[in-house]
């Protein structure tokens, strides 16, 4: 699962000094829409204090609705309100 890391580093070194690294890859991953039944994604952080980003890849026709999502501990389940079935991509950063 992508994720980042803030590192705190007290060098004087710009590069390396208080700035977000990567730790796993930021590549999104992949699911479709499953309207108001809802798309069910795994990511065992253990918590809710996490942010979730979706990003449809295909054209809806007008038919993908308002898009929300349920956090749960190691899980999170992402709805649209119209009928749109098709691809979206996502990444879920949790926070610190």
């Amino acid at each position: 699962m992508a994720h980042l890391t803030w590192i705190n580093n007290t060098a004087l070194n710009p590069t390396n000094m208080n700035k977000l690294t990567q730790e796993d890859d930021l590549k999104p991953s992949s699911s479709t829409f499953n309207s108001t039944t809802g798309r069910t994604i795994t990511h065992n952080y253990g918590h809710t204090n996490y942010q979730v980003i979706i990003n449809p890849t295909e054209d809806p026709g007008g038919n993908l609705g308002e898009v929300w999502f349920s956090k749960a501990a190691n899980t999170v389940t992402i709805y649209n309100s119209g009928s749109h079935t098709g691809a979206f991509d996502y990444v879920i950063i949790p926070h610190a």
